[in-house]
């Protein structure tokens, strides 16, 4: 090294200058890469970690639970049953029962390979009120390829060679939402190590509604973005190995609803201004087809980026209208209130209370509570109320809703529990 750097002494002042530059260049790239492989999976952690102080304590303070965890309680679908996940890959599921969670154990724990990988999952498997649901984490921040995996299982119900469907988020920015984006799907059984490969989607711009798989049971669909025009397709295997058969390449909004057996689908209302009698300004329409043909349930004339979906409804905040897709009726949202930047939202049963989330601007998130037989309205405004994008607000049960705040540090977030009756 000391030659080395004789040598250099003796050379031009510009050469110096030159080789010092590359020198401190390859240190940087070296040091980036070292840096930067660890914060594989600072993800979403790094959003929680926004500042909290000054959060509405007294809104807060209101709180049943506000308990402060590794990961949030996250619905499973399953009307009562909630569960967490960590990075270990453990799953636990819970019950509420009116004051806290309560742990539920799980009823069987199942490994199977992550087809086109080498990683192995534990599926954490529960029965409750008589249906059955699964889910296993994979991570390993150290893993070159295909890092993480998180997985929903149901039961198989449309092929016979399987017991189980399960499908894939290979998404680590999903890790703590409600409603993740699955663009992968496999079947396995209990007694066979062997799995098989549904399909396995691009990521972001192909998923699978798994809501209309379980509705039908007469295949596995998928949506696909049109390559050569706008919108989304959806499509059909009806059985594991089966020729992809197209539904629809007129989709606007990639939502599909099961209605008394019949398909809906938001279709782009231009396919059909010659063969429907729609109004000129229609955007879209709620397409029912049944075998060949085609009708309309309702009409859209706002821009598709204005409407929310959740479930079977669709909420238009502009407007302050909810539609219920399979009773084909809307109400109104009766409040002068402007519902600006609304980004998410949560139905009790039977839609007779709606919560919505938002932000206004950088600094301010609001909630806002509203009971459609009273026209009462609470909202709850403050910094960091819940989590950057990603309220996962929810109804446990018609007196009690749940949504995720960040916790005090990115390693941590608040799991908040309200009685309805305390939100005004």
């Amino acid at each position: 090294m000391d030659k080395f750097l004789e040598k250099v002494k003796k050379l031009p002042l510009n050469w110096v200058i030159t080789i010092a530059i590359i020198l401190a260049t390859l240190f940087i790239a070296i040091f980036a890469t070292a840096y930067k492989l660890p914060q594989i999976y600072k993800y979403e952690k790094d959003l929680a970690g926004r500042s909290t102080a000054d959060k509405n304590t007294e809104f807060l303070n209101k709180s049943l639970i506000d308990s402060e965890e590794e990961a949030p309680y996250l619905a499973t679908g399953i009307n009562g049953l909630y569960y967490t996940a960590n990075f270990d890959g453990e799953i636990t599921y819970y019950r509420f029962n009116g004051e806290t969670f309560k742990k539920v154990r799980s009823n069987d724990s199942i490994k199977v390979k992550i087809p086109g990988t080498k990683n192995e999952v534990t599926i954490y498997i529960a029965n409750y009120n008589s249906e059955t649901i699964g889910y296993g984490v994979f991570c390993d921040k150290k893993a070159k390829d295909n890092p993480y995996a998180f997985i929903k299982v149901i039961p198989n119900n449309i092929t016979e060679n399987h017991d189980y469907v399960a499908f894939v988020d290979k998404t680590v920015a999903d890790y703590y939402k409600n409603d993740k984006v699955y663009e992968g799907a496999f079947a396995f059984s209990k007694k066979n190590s062997e799995v098989e490969q549904i399909f396995d989607l691009k990521e972001g711009e192909a998923f699978i509604p798994i809501s209309l798989i379980e509705a039908r049971n007469d295949g596995f669909y998928f949506f696909k973005k049109n390559a050569d025009k706008d919108g989304y397709g959806l499509y059909l295997q009806a059985t594991i190995g089966g020729k992809e058969v197209t539904i629809s390449e007129n989709i606007i909004l990639p939502y599909a609803f099961c209605k008394d057996g019949d398909l809906l689908l938001l279709e782009y209302a231009s396919a059909y201004r010659d063969t429907l009698e729609l109004s000129s300004d229609t955007i879209f329409i709620l397409s029912q087809v049944t075998g060949i043909t085609t009708n309309f349930a309702k009409e859209f004339k706002r821009d598709p980026a204005e409407y929310i979906i959740k479930g079977n409804y669709i909420l238009n905040p502009t407007e302050k209208t909810l539609y219920d897709v399979l009773g084909d009726t809307e109400q109104i949202i009766n409040t002068d209130v402007a519902f600006t930047g609304v980004d998410d939202f949560a139905l009790s049963e039977g839609a007779a209370k709606i919560a919505l989330a938002g932000s206004i601007g950088t600094e301010n998130d609001k909630l806002f509570f509203y009971e459609f037989a009273t026209d009462r309205i609470g909202i709850v405004g403050g910094q960091d109320i819940f989590l950057l994008g990603n309220s996962n607000i929810y109804f446990l049960t018609p007196d009690f809703i749940s949504f995720v705040s960040p916790g005090s540090n990115s390693n941590y977030v608040k799991n908040i529990v309200i009685n309805w009756e305390d939100l005004f």
